[in-house]
């Protein structure tokens, strides 16, 4: 139950959006991140796990620092 709050949010949206699983791709790979901090599931890249394009969102909205 570690990570249950993450897919508790993760089926509510899977709920919401009538069980369209692209729109809660973002809360999808906080799950995995979850998993993979606590050793529950093995450590996998998370480009590899088809997550390359959020994580290229997330570096871009990062204010550089100097």
């Amino acid at each position: 139950g570690e990570c249950s709050a993450f897919k508790e949010r993760f089926l509510e949206c899977l709920r919401a959006s009538g069980f369209e699983s692209g729109a809660c791709r973002q809360r999808a790979m906080a799950y995995l991140e979850c998993r993979m901090e606590r050793q529950l599931m093995a450590n996998e890249p998370l480009e590899k796990l088809g997550f390359k394009d959020l994580i290229d969102e997330k570096s871009e909205a990062k204010p550089e620092k100097l």
